[in-house]
C-alpha cells in the first residue's frame, strides 16, 4: 500500500519537474530566437544608420517582438546605437507573472558597408 502513495507523490514531483524543464528550454529558444532576429536587426540599423519603421516591422512579423532604443537616435558614420529587443513569456511554474525575456545589442553605424 505505501508503494502506491510513493508512486502518487513521485509523479506529483516529476509533473513539476517536467513543467520546470518545460519553461527552461521555451525560455532558452525564446532567448535563441531573439538573438538571431538581433543580428539582423543590428545589420539594418548599421546599413541604414537608425531605426526604421521596416527593421520595427521585420522583428515584429519574425520573432513577435518588439525593438527600441537605448542610445541616441541621431548617430553618424562609426557611432555605435544601442538597442534592446524583448518578449514577454508567461511561464508554467517558474512565475507568475509575465516574463521579459530581452536582448540587447549594439550596432556600429556604417560598419557592414
Amino acid at each position: 500500500m505505501s508503494y502506491k502513495l510513493g508512486l502518487l507523490l513521485s509523479f506529483f514531483f516529476m509533473v513539476q519537474v517536467l513543467l520546470f524543464a518545460g519553461d527552461l528550454a521555451c525560455i532558452d529558444a525564446i532567448h535563441s530566437e531573439l538573438d538571431a532576429i538581433a543580428v539582423t536587426a543590428s545589420y539594418q540599423i548599421s546599413m541604414n544608420g537608425e531605426l526604421t519603421e521596416a527593421t520595427k516591422q521585420l522583428v515584429h512579423d519574425e520573432a513577435g517582438a518588439e525593438i527600441y532604443l537605448i542610445s541616441g537616435s541621431n548617430a553618424k558614420l562609426g557611432d555605435s546605437i544601442s538597442f534592446s529587443v524583448y518578449r514577454d513569456y508567461t511561464p508554467f511554474i517558474v512565475s507568475k507573472e509575465a516574463v521579459r525575456i530581452s536582448v540587447r545589442r549594439t550596432a556600429i553605424v556604417g560598419y557592414f558597408a
